[in-house]
């Protein structure tokens, strides 16, 4: 049989695949615009699941789940999009389908979206992932992409119900997730067995190799640009597949070598990736940069490298991102009052300080607040804004509550005394421009 085609990442993609064949899961991570979700959104493609189905010697059904689209950090939430991503997939196949199967994850989805509780959730959840094994004919694989957020909001109970599924079902069901952070980063060491099953294999995904730079350029409207130019986006971008996809689009715009570094979208793609970084993080890049590569201690070369921040030699990955970091190292820190968001660079300040990487549902939400700053915001302009217009009989006013509550909790230095996101009572909700005195938000005003 031909080796199957994979655009990008051919040796991670075989890495994975050879993993989940031998019935492992796998846990894949790397800071965002890495390239995690092309990655994972290319298993499900023909000639991947087709090797799949080769080296495991049995078929199976690679099945990509954008935990984004979960409208509720819930366990019920999250067995919503798993199943709805499981009956979309068999959807489109279904002449390999057993007959009664999707009829049966349907009426499972429904209980799922009709639940009185949690535990009857869970059960039809249970039910569905058991038919699909049970009846399928193939194993399971389900790649869990985005998973930062559902993975710390869930509950204790709900991973461990995912554990049993796989320790059910063995070979049958495989997991493979894709977060920013390793998973052992994301809640305390030890604390779940779910977590047990990804530390034979964790995979960080860093930057791309040459060849696959090159690909990545071409996949972007890139394939007629002249060599000189794609000769430099590969040494601006230095690998970073956000950098890769801007500068690509950038050239595109105006094919000069020189404007290319200068562009406000590749500046933007810095300080997205400079924002994802911890504190140390950022101190230990700037050293690198004042300092010789040998200031560097062991751990820190390490944690860089496997966030795509070195190449194998210790130095910053590509000329674009060395002089940004360079740039940082000269601004004075920032000394203002109010709120601020910087669209283009995904970025947040609160006094002068920037805030902690905000969840997509956040910065949808602080985002629309900003826009609006000073002026009432209703209940249906966020969910519009936040979820989607369809989304209008699906959200009540507890799921809005609870994600103001998450970002007050990172905007706020104490949250219960509000002091920029304050509550309208009964009407929506107002980001003040300037600090209003502090008070209980209970005590808002209506």
């Amino acid at each position: 049989m031909p080796v199957p085609f994979y655009p990008l990442r051919h040796a991670q993609t075989e890495a994975i695949l050879t993993t989940i064949a031998q019935g492992e899961c796998c846990a894949v991570y790397g800071l965002s615009n890495i390239g995690k979700s092309p990655f994972l959104r290319s298993f499900p493609a023909a000639d991947v699941v087709a090797r799949y189905a080769e080296l495991a010697k049995r078929p199976g059904a690679l099945i990509y789940i954008d935990c984004n689209r979960v409208v509720e950090l819930t366990a019920p939430g999250f067995y919503e999009i798993v199943l709805r991503s499981v009956i979309e997939t068999l959807d489109e196949d279904t002449a390999n389908v057993p007959n009664g199967l999707l009829t049966g994850l349907h009426e499972q989805h429904t209980r799922i979206t009709t639940a009185a509780s949690t535990f009857q959730a869970s059960l039809a959840f249970n039910n569905a992932i058991s038919e699909t094994c049970a009846q399928l004919g193939r194993n399971l694989a389900l790649f869990l992409d985005e998973f930062d957020e559902v993975y710390a909001a869930l509950e204790d109970r709900a991973l461990l119900n995912l554990r049993a599924l796989r320790d059910k079902f063995q070979a049958r069901l495989v997991y493979v997730t894709a977060t920013v952070r390793p998973l052992a980063d994301s809640r305390q060491p030890g604390d779940n067995e779910f977590a047990e099953l990804f530390t034979a294999e964790t995979l960080a995904l860093g930057l791309f190799e040459p060849p696959d730079a090159r690909a990545a350029i071409r996949l972007h409207g890139g394939e007629n640009l002249p060599p000189e130019i794609t000769d430099a986006i590969q040494r601006l971008a230095g690998g970073h597949y956000g950098l890769l996809t801007s500068l690509t689009q950038a050239a595109l715009r105006h094919a000069d070598p020189a404007r290319l570094a200068g562009d406000a979208n590749a500046r933007a793609e810095c300080q997205k990736i400079w924002n994802q970084l911890r504190p140390d993080e950022q101190t230990a890049l700037k050293s690198l940069i004042t300092d010789a590569p040998d200031g560097l201690n062991p751990h820190d070369r390490e944690r860089l490298q496997a966030l795509g921040l070195l190449t194998p030699a210790g130095e910053l990955f590509s000329e674009l991102f060395s002089a940004f970091v360079r740039r940082q190292s000269a601004t004075p820190a920032q000394e203002t009052i109010g709120v601020s968001v910087d669209d283009d660079a995904g970025e947040v300040w609160v006094d002068g300080v920037k805030v902690s990487v905000l969840t997509d549902l956040e910065y949808r939400l602080m985002r629309l607040l900003f826009q609006r700053h000073d002026r009432l915001t209703t209940k249906d302009m966020i969910v519009e804004a936040v979820w989607g217009g369809q989304y209008f009989d699906k959200v009540d006013d507890a799921r809005i509550e609870k994600l103001v509550s998450r970002l007050r909790a990172k905007i706020e230095g104490d949250p219960a005394h509000p002091r920029y996101l304050l509550t309208q009572r009964g009407r929506g909700y107002k980001l003040s421009s300037r600090p209003v005195e502090s008070k209980p938000e209970d005590e808002e005003a209506l």
